[in-house]
């Protein structure tokens, strides 16, 4: 009985192999799926590498198929980064050090993209002129972020106590614009594109931008600079893979820095910002090639350097328990 029902099921499956002309052909010569990589990254100008290679077909000249996967915060990005659901991801340094101080060690940062130190920044109406003028003033930011620990510093250079001296406000950036115009808070740490807007809204002004955190007169390195990260079983699962990714990475980064134009029309689908919006804001970013990176994160390391003070920085504000051994979590075989 078991062998009559392998006989009659053989013909239909011949006559509907016949039926549809090129399905054996499709079969027997069709291109072999190129592997993929699962990205992680939002709108923010840290991931306009991996979107433009994407875009651009950069990857594709190496053989790999990127998937972007949109994720808006940098905490949540790093748990599915670990969690396997992603392979590659930039983020901003401050989460990366957090699941650092976790003693997670399920990934490995391998470069750093860019520097935006004048596109974040502290912005308060006309007539806060200076940090010492916040006092008694409602100044917002968005906690645990880079623009919280902008602030938190800013503060302890001019003697100011955030508890004592004036109030601090939990609030999204998104938000802010509303908040400023209603007079809800007199000033406020953003990041672009909202720095931008809050900039250009009447009677605000600029208090204060990266350039002024206290790292980063000595190591170039702002309070929350962005991380290119990978997860480490990947990595080490599939290491030329990894090696790819980042050639095609860098090659992107370095189209940003010669063809910006070209990259602003692609990046317009990921940002939903106009030509020259688009164009304002690839003007204010400093890219950072792959020739810079092994002198960054291995010898002499000035940014990893830096980032080991802003971890013992976050310690000692309390945003974290204990600081990391940051040179642990760099992929030195995966630098390019």
């Amino acid at each position: 009985m078991k062998k009559r029902g392998m006989y009659r099921k053989a013909p239909v499956l011949a006559v509907f192999l016949l039926l549809v002309p090129g399905l054996l052909c499709a079969g027997v010569y069709a291109e072999p799926e190129r592997p993929t990589v699962v990205y992680g990254g939002s709108s923010w100008l840290g991931h306009y590498p991996a979107w433009v290679g994407i875009e651009k077909g950069l990857f594709r000249q190496y053989g790999l198929k990127v998937l972007f996967k949109s994720s808006y915060a940098s905490s949540g990005r790093m748990g599915s980064l670990v969690a396997g659901d992603l392979d590659v991801a930039s983020t901003g340094c401050i989460s990366a050090i957090a699941l650092m101080a976790s003693g997670s060690k399920g990934f490995m940062a391998v470069g750093t993209q860019d520097s935006y130190a004048t596109v974040e920044g502290l912005i308060a109406t006309e007539d806060i002129g200076d940090m010492e003028a916040l006092r008694g003033k409602r100044l917002a930011a968005p906690f645990a972020s880079s623009a919280h620990v902008l602030v938190i510093d800013l503060l302890e250079q001019a003697g100011l106590d955030a508890q004592e001296d004036l109030s601090l406000i939990n609030l999204k950036v998104n938000e802010m614009p509303a908040a400023m115009a209603s007079g809800e808070i007199d000033a406020c740490a953003a990041w672009t594109p909202h720095f931008n807007k809050l900039l250009n809204m009447p009677g605000n002004h600029l208090l204060a931008n990266d350039t002024r955190f206290s790292l980063y007169k000595k190591y170039g390195i702002g309070p929350g600079p962005d991380l290119l990260v990978v997860r480490r079983a990947f990595a080490q699962k599939h290491p030329d893979r990894c090696k790819a990714f980042l050639r095609g990475y860098f090659e992107a980064v370095n189209m940003l820095i010669d063809q910006p134009e070209e990259c602003a029309k692609a990046l317009m689908k990921l940002t939903n910002l106009g030509m020259e919006d688009q164009m304002r804001v690839l003007k204010d970013i400093t890219w950072i090639p792959a020739e810079d990176q092994r002198a960054l994160m291995i010898e002499p390391g000035r940014f990893v350097t830096g980032m080991q003070h802003l971890a013992r920085f976050l310690v000692r504000h309390g945003q974290i328990d204990k600081a990391p051994r940051v040179k642990e979590w760099i992929g030195e075989d995966m630098i390019p």
